[in-house]
């Protein structure tokens, strides 16, 4: 704890130095990227910048070569050393001004530095991912070297960003990004040249905030969007403070106010508390649907829970998901282990996980209690019980049943009374247009980069309008950040979204499949890229799938073969190319990658295995009035697939693993790569 306050505070000093302009130093201050442990980009110039004394020549000195810069009246520089070859020899980088004592940067190589950016599952870790013990006790590489940035988003163009370079061992692997530092080992395992990452994520953010304002002014529709959120976001300090006071004065005109916990003077929060009168209900539910009630008010829902021996004194994480309108406070075996209170901006806005510590925690029978409010009817629990994320082998075990009471109702409102209840400003800085695109990467630019990895996407599929625009934001995103590096069009390698939720085979339309597919046209769109698909490692418990080793292996199949050169690999999955209808049926081609297709099955962390004589799955197929049904779908050759159904004797179209959670899908390449979802019928 010790050395990560001295950290940062390390890091506020440095960025405040940086924010005074002309500012006299006693040495030469070098970017918060250059720090012992660093790796900097083999085979290319390798800028190094900092802040010194405006005017001051600072010297540069690494592996025998020496570089010099004049400090501009701002006292910015920037040196420029000659590409070198990748070294794992742990040597000195020597920074020197006109006076004083030089800054030496120790135990610095050269080799393969990547960008991994985008949300939470680039930012799920090492021990949060599959196999955690044995991935964390096997992380002896000592080469594998990563650079995590803080948090930060800023409304302009930031110039520092606090973080600092730790060498991958036991001991720090486990806080380690699992996709970037799977990403990682299989490169240095095929390479046996130094890597670097620069970690640079945060969860629950979209495209727009880690693109810059100028790239999405060039786009109307963008443009829009910036000046909608940036403009929402510069209100949101005045607006959400006078929010609390707002509200409160509303609740109190109507009715509404808390005044009593009166359930937890009762006991209601108790494992032992009689509950046996109260109403039985199952998720989801809301106050109108399970009690007929026209008005909301404070309610309590209690529930039983049998945990296996071993999970006795472990800690774990309650998840009750989202709960729209209303505020909580939850007790688990009769004591409050989190709420999130009246507080903006997570007030109605965000998803209730709470800890609950090994203490609290007994092997048989538990209770989880929660105490509601909420000012109208559709007050309810949503969460279905195999995702509250309980610590049991089987997730499908818990069911979905409560006990339900009121502790006091409130008066219904009228509609001029709700009319006037005060609205509150949801600005957050990380889901702000250009936000962490100025906090979290323009503080990176221009250090050297072999190319970068992405995995994002949920946080624009949260509808199909978004999924649709992200055709556009997303190519966009990768041009604007290749344009400001300056190193032409390098790599850019990211991640499809994960199947999710619960298969559904209604042939509904939703917004998960249009996000793939604008993901799926972004590498026609976007020069240098590739597309992991990773539709057959998802869940439908969590948007947070732990298997991140297959998708590190994935990203770096592409790099190995796209990047490195490597022959004989097969990196790609299949692709749909073009179909054609013949009578009844439609043959459907595929840019294979060079394997033959088959019908195959994904378990955990093994390889694919053929499982021939089974039958192709989520093939779906329509006529002119698009109207679907499901297929049968036969591989035909070693790159097509008939594809027909009784039900359309004249089709015109064809779609694969259309859902958003099409678990089950199963083409594959021999090389155990799935196949993107698709649609002919664009």
């Amino acid at each position: 704890m010790q050395k990560k306050i001295n950290r940062n505070l390390s890091g506020l000093v440095i960025t405040l130095l940086l924010l005074l302009p002309a500012t006299a130093f006693t040495r030469p201050i070098p970017a918060e990227l250059f720090t012992d442990h660093a790796v900097l980009q083999r085979d290319k110039p390798i800028s190094i910048w900092g802040q010194a004394s405006p005017g001051e020549k600072v010297t540069v000195t690494f592996a025998g070569v020496s570089r010099s810069a004049k400090a501009d009246v701002q006292g910015r520089w920037k040196v420029v050393l000659d590409p070198l070859p990748a070294s794992a020899e742990s040597r000195a980088l020597v920074i020197r001004g006109d006076e004083g004592e030089p800054v030496v940067l120790k135990d610095i190589l050269v080799g393969e530095v990547w960008l991994a950016s985008g949300q939470s599952n680039m930012g799920v870790s090492v021990s949060s991912s599959e196999n955690p013990d044995a991935e964390i006790a096997a992380a002896n590489f000592p080469q594998i070297r990563l650079f995590k940035t803080d948090l930060k988003g800023a409304l302009k163009p930031e110039a520092s960003v606090s973080g600092s370079w730790s060498v991958c061992s036991p001991a720090t692997v486990g806080n380690y990004s699992g996709a970037a530092y799977f990403f990682a080992r299989e490169l240095f395992q095929h390479l046996h040249v130094p890597i670097g990452i620069v970690h640079s994520a945060w969860g629950g953010t979209p495209c727009e905030a880690w693109t810059s304002r100028e790239a999405l002014n060039s786009i109307p529709e963008l443009k829009a969007l910036a000046d909608e959120q940036i403009a929402s976001m510069e209100r949101a300090p005045g607006e959400q403070a006078a929010f609390l006071p707002s509200l409160s004065a509303w609740e109190t005109a109507n009715g509404l106010a808390d005044k009593e916990n009166t359930g937890f003077k009762n006991g209601w929060a108790t494992s032992d508390f009689d509950d046996s009168q109260w109403k039985s209900v199952t998720t989801g539910f809301n106050l109108a649907t399970a009690l007929k009630a026209k008005s909301g008010g404070i309610f309590w829902v209690r529930k039983v829970v049998e945990l296996p021996p071993e999970c006795a004194g472990k800690p774990f994480s309650l998840h009750l998901g989202y709960l729209a309108e209303q505020y909580d406070t939850v007790y688990f075996n009769g004591v409050e282990v989190g709420s999130i209170g009246r507080t903006p901006p997570l007030f109605y806005t965000c998803p209730r996980t709470y800890p609950v510590p090994g203490k609290l925690v007994k092997a048989g029978r538990n209770v989880i209690a929660v105490r509601f409010a909420a000012h109208t009817a559709k007050g309810g629990l949503y969460v279905a019980g195999n995702k509250m994320q309980l610590p049991v082998t089987d997730p499908h075990s818990i069911d979905n049943s409560w006990k339900l009471c009121f502790e006091r109702q409130f008066p219904e409102l009228t509609t001029e009374a709700l009319g006037a209840c005060p609205k509150l400003n949801l600005a957050q800085i990380q889901t702000t247009a250009t936000a962490l695109f100025n906090g979290m990467i323009n503080p990176l630019i221009p250090y050297t980069l072999r190319g970068a990895i992405w995995y994002q996407g949920e946080n624009n599929a949260r509808t199909v309008e978004m999924a649709e625009q992200y055709k556009t934001l997303f190519p966009l995103m990768v041009a604007d950040w290749r344009a400001r590096w300056g190193l032409g069009d390098f790599p850019f390698y990211f991640v499809q979204l994960a199947n999710n939720e619960s298969p559904d085979r209604s042939h509904k339309d939703s917004s998960w499949p249009v996000l793939r597919e604008a993901q799926l046209q972004t590498l026609t769109k976007s020069t240098n890229t590739g597309m992991a698909v990773i539709i057959d490692i998802g869940s439908e418990l969590t948007i947070h799938p732990r298997d991140k080793q297959d998708v590190g292996k994935r990203l770096a199949l592409l790099g190995r073969a796209k990047t490195y050169g490597e022959t004989n690999l097969v990196f790609q999955s299949p692709i749909y190319q073009t179909h054609t209808v013949e009578g009844a049926k439609i043959r459907v081609h595929f840019d294979t990658g060079g394997s033959p297709l088959i019908v195959g099955k994904k378990d955990g962390l093994n390889p694919v295995q053929p499982t021939p004589g089974a039958k192709l799955d989520w093939f779906e197929i329509a006529g002119v009035d698009r109207k679907w049904a499901w297929a049968d779908a036969v591989i035909d050759g070693e790159d097509s697939v008939l594809v027909s159904s009784p039900e359309v004797p004249a089709p015109t179209a064809v779609r694969y693993a259309w859902a958003t959670n099409p678990q089950g899908c199963n083409l594959y390449n021999q090389a155990g790569l799935p196949a993107s979802p698709f649609r002919t019928d664009e």
